[in-house]
């Protein structure tokens, strides 16, 4: 298994555990701060306050952890080179991000509503519910799956192509696309790494 696929794993379960204790949190009586008695609302405890923004950091730590690279390891999937996978690769996207779309919408409106008029421990099981059944699935399709063999640090690369940029700020730009790749064939010379395609695009 892949570094960057177990901690994309490690950030799932991260997020699922902070999801689930927000359910306990709102769910449990002893965790949740004392009712209010008329306009007097006492304050919530040590232990309740704890477990509330436990769970609370382990969402926020889970989610950063995903979201940087949920969406390259869906690119990972397809294979450039195939005219047909690379269509593919557009369409996930298309969906990928209707999907976020979809679900912000949902969360801001049917999972608020259910959260006032049935609780919030309800409102927080939702959503704890449907992030198990999503790990769940993908879990099943584990041996489906593309690993892509990791090219080194990416901070490295960035500094290599500034530093490189620079010094040939000056260099003539050659009429023959293929001289524009870093080395000649078809093989990157960064381990694990593709050759970029050459696109006009930009021009």
């Amino acid at each position: 298994m892949e570094e960057q696929y177990a901690r994309f794993i490690t950030n799932l379960f991260f997020q699922m555990k902070g999801l689930a204790i927000l359910t306990l949190s709102a769910s449990v009586p002893q965790l949740q701060p004392p009712t209010c008695s008329g306009t007097a609302c006492p304050e919530a405890g040590l232990l309740q306050y704890g477990i509330f923004f436990i769970g609370l950091y382990m969402i926020a730590l889970g989610t950063g952890g995903i979201k940087p690279c949920v969406s390259s390891f869906g690119a990972d999937q397809f294979d450039d080179t195939d005219p047909a996978e690379r269509a593919k690769k557009g369409s996930f996207f298309n969906w990928f991000y209707f999907c976020i779309s979809i679900g912000s919408f949902i969360s801001g409106t049917i999972i608020v509503w259910i959260q006032d008029n049935s609780g919030w421990g309800i409102g927080f099981a939702i959503p704890t519910i449907s992030m198990a059944l999503a790990i769940a699935c993908f879990f099943a399709a584990s041996n489906i799956y593309r690993y892509q063999k990791p090219g080194g640090s990416p901070l490295t690369r960035v500094c290599q192509v500034v530093v490189a940029a620079f010094r040939k700020r000056h260099a003539e730009l050659p009429n023959d696309v293929s001289l524009l790749y870093e080395v000649d064939g078809q093989i990157s010379a960064i381990e694990g790494s593709r050759k970029l395609e050459h696109t006009n695009e930009l021009k």
